[in-house]
């Protein structure tokens, strides 16, 4: 196995705790689409502006998302398309396990 730094594996770990939590991932995947404001954002998922807004500054500060002015607003994007790689992967596997019936779907909600 090739060597990386103990910073290098501590920095996998905490991407994917961050992407451990429904609400973060359905985020990513609605801003892989287009990048949204707070309140579309809570629309769609059904949720307070202010929790999407918890949500939003933990990704942000991890650079996951980033946000831009349009005037007053702030319109939120995907900030590094390597979560856009990481989250293709994921759905991809997910998928797979879907089919297969590996996983019971009660553990996902």
């Amino acid at each position: 196995m090739k060597k990386y730094s103990d910073v290098i594996v501590k920095e996998i770990v905490h991407i994917h705790k961050i992407l451990a939590n429904a609400t973060r991932v359905k985020i990513l995947l609605l801003l892989s689409e287009s990048p949204l404001n707070v309140s579309q954002l809570a629309e769609k998922l059904g949720l307070e502006q202010s929790a999407v807004s918890h949500q939003l500054k933990l990704l942000k500060e991890h650079l996951l998302v980033a946000n831009i002015r349009v005037g007053k607003a702030s319109v939120y994007q995907i900030g590094d398309s390597h979560i856009l790689q990481l989250l293709k992967v994921s759905i991809d596997h997910a998928k797979e396990l879907e089919s297969d019936h590996i996983h019971d779907p009660e553990l996902f909600h």
